[in-house]
């Protein structure tokens, strides 16, 4: 459950409040390795004159390291003990997630969704843990109209359909209708940052 201290961090649909330090090294991070301006073709179909490319962020020990703990914090504050999402954008965040609960002694449930069952061996779409009924927060480095969301929240309903998801976690929101897509469906979009966090000339 919210603490009055973790309602203030999450206000205005922070993970975790600007004036924290993890958020201004991060920022610093995803601006040196991660954000791309030129010309673009997203995972959503629309075109952009810009691109956050997380993985060049994700992949670095101190960015992993700063996300692992953020997100588990967030969890924790939530009462949150399951993270999952859909291949590829949210394996290393999960990844990330499940070490960082171990090291902070806050264990928790880790998966993906795979886009396609696979076609050989148990061909199920999820791989890693989930208990059933379980409230699960789903995450991904990027959000534009909420649609990776979407597809592992379906894949889950597939395998797990006992699981509920309230809310979903992403690095960087571009603020281009996925907060306002998934609040149809009665899940809540929380990010790290939002795209007016970053000086974009495009």
């Amino acid at each position: 459950m919210n603490t009055p201290a973790a309602a203030q961090r999450h206000a205005k649909g922070y993970v975790i409040d600007p004036g924290d330090p993890r958020w201004a090294r991060l920022r610093e991070l995803i601006t040196q390795h991660s954000l791309k301006t030129g010309d673009f073709i997203l995972s959503s179909g629309r075109t952009s004159k810009y691109l956050f490319q997380l993985r060049q962020t994700m992949m670095l020990p101190e960015g992993a390291a700063l996300l692992g703990e953020i997100i588990v914090d967030y969890m924790n504050d939530n009462g949150i003990h399951c993270v999952g999402g859909l291949e590829l954008g949210a394996v290393p965040l999960v990844s990330i997630a499940a070490l960082a609960s171990h090291l902070k002694r806050t264990p928790v449930d880790a998966f993906f969704v795979r886009k396609a069952a696979k076609a050989h061996g148990a061909r199920e779409r999820i791989d890693g843990h989930v208990r059933a009924g379980a409230d699960v927060l789903l995450v991904d480095d990027v959000a534009t109209s909420g649609g990776s969301i979407i597809k592992a929240m379906e894949g889950l309903n597939q395998e797990s359909p006992g699981c509920s998801v309230r809310k979903a976690l992403v690095v960087v929101d571009r603020q281009e209708g996925a907060a306002e897509n998934l609040a149809k469906m009665d899940i809540e979009l929380v990010s790290i940052f939002k795209r007016s966090d970053f000086y974009i000339d495009a």
